[in-house]
């Protein structure tokens, strides 16, 4: 039977708390990784044994797969709603796709209950069919990332947020593994164009899927991962495609899946995966989000994006922890950790819209690689490695040709570490977040000290 750790419990009763409030729609946010399926599935059981009516929902059918065997581990009795599959509609629970519910709107019995994963999708077609069909229900909405890539706020559809532990926390906790960041300079993406608020697509396939890119990722995995399970992250399907041949001729076991593959075959790919037989699976789009298989050791990101929460859910992939692995390892040849900081970042979460970039602006970098010893690290006047002072009138990252280079994590978390458990008071918290330049320093500063809290009733 599986238990649920402190935080999750915490989440449980948070929830609880505002649907007693009147809130009707709360969403949970919980860093990649962090036990959402397993914390809403106790949620699911509890109300069907009150009988109530659940719904819970995802939009691939890896995570649907995925999601039922965690129900079945935990003996929630169930019925698969999605191609393929023949449900019950007097099932109590229905797992279900997106796709296939929106279409049986009317045909199942109206849930009580709707829990929506990956909820930072909300506002497409389907979940808003969804959602405008049952507003007698009490939703939860699951994400890491309550960020969607137009800028629009998750408040439009959630009335509360309730937030979990930070991917730093977590990883103290083991409830995520440590890791170890590679870095080249940023790849040269400066005559793409932006198109729904991210690079197009056939614009950055052309720059990235060239033999030539710095940091050839068949090298720098056998000198960085060599022999480790590694998720390959691609700009495109042709693009996933060649990096999968580039492995396989250099001899590493490798193969391409993607959603128009018949469901046997990527199934029997992934299971080759998981097993070690193939060591490194390419995709576009497939395994960004919900791909929970602990033995991912690295991945290898090679798709550049403006997508804070992309970046985030493609790191997530490797960060589970298992037996046998002391830590992720994570090949950045897209210059994302560059655009979007360090994964255990402290970052502030709202459900209010983002404010719009002006055109042109630019979007400080949060990470410098420094030219003499190679390490990444924030934004400092000196390399905290080797005592590098960087010329003030740059704010340029510095490129170097074809070497990957560890972040240098020690002094970054141990001067985080500091700054939080000296800002004691409220006050201190706030003055701290406007230091780092939250957006909301006054929530997140409310955050932190409700977790802090919370854990010392529990002490």
């Amino acid at each position: 039977m599986i238990e649920l750790r402190d935080y999750q419990q915490a989440l449980i009763a948070g929830i609880r708390a505002q649907f007693k409030g009147m809130d009707r729609t709360v969403l949970v946010q919980l860093a990649t990784g962090g036990g959402k399926t397993v914390t809403s599935a106790y949620m699911v059981k509890t109300a069907a044994a009150r009988g109530r009516r659940c719904w819970w929902v995802v939009h691939r059918r890896e995570i649907i797969l995925q999601a039922s065997r965690t129900f079945w581990s935990m003996e929630i009795p169930h019925s698969l709603v999605m191609g393929g599959s023949i449900s019950d509609v007097d099932a109590m629970v229905q797992v279900g796709s997106v796709q296939t519910l929106a279409r049986r709107l009317g045909k199942l019995p109206p849930p009580d209950l709707i829990i929506f994963d990956e909820c930072h999708h909300m506002g497409a077609a389907q979940y808003q069919a969804i959602f405008e069909a049952c507003p007698r229900a009490q939703i939860v909405g699951l994400t890491a990332t309550p960020w969607r890539l137009d800028g629009r706020g998750l408040g439009t559809w959630f009335e509360s947020m309730v937030q979990g532990p930070s991917v730093a926390d977590l990883m103290e906790r083991g409830a995520l593994c440590d890791y170890r960041l590679y870095a080249p300079s940023s790849t040269d993406i400066t005559g793409v164009a932006s198109q729904g608020g991210d690079f197009k697509r056939d614009e950055l396939a052309k720059v990235m899927d060239k033999p030539s890119i710095v940091g050839d990722a068949v090298s720098h995995y056998r000198k960085l991962a060599d022999g480790k399970r590694a998720i390959a992250f691609a700009v495109s399907i042709e693009h996933s495609r060649h990096i999968a041949e580039q492995f396989q001729a250099a001899g590493i076991p490798a193969a391409h899946v993607d959603g128009s593959m018949d469901s046997g075959a990527r199934d029997a790919i992934v299971a080759d995966f998981t097993t070690g037989a193939i060591q490194v699976l390419t995709n576009a789009d497939l395994f960004g989000e919900g791909f929970d298989v602990p033995a991912v050791e690295a991945v290898i990101l090679l798709r550049p994006t403006q997508s804070l929460s992309l970046h985030l859910q493609q790191i997530g992939r490797a960060l589970r922890p298992a037996a046998g692995k002391p830590h992720a390892i994570i090949l950045d040849h897209a210059g994302n950790a560059m655009r979007h900081g360090l994964p255990d970042d402290e970052r502030e979460w709202t459900l209010e819209d983002r404010p719009k970039k002006k055109r042109g602006a630019k979007t400080e970098v949060p990470v410098k690689q420094c030219p003499t010893c190679f390490r990444v690290h924030q934004p400092a006047p000196q390399c905290p490695g080797c005592g590098h002072t960087y010329a003030v009138q740059s704010r340029e990252v510095e490129q170097v040709d074809g070497e990957l280079e560890v972040v240098d994590l020690d002094a970054i978390r141990a001067r985080k570490r500091h700054e939080l458990k000296s800002a004691r008071t409220l006050e201190d918290l706030i003055e701290l977040g406007r230091q780092r330049r939250y957006k909301h320093p006054v929530a997140w500063a409310g955050h932190i000290m409700r977790q802090r809290q919370e854990w010392r009733a529990r002490a």
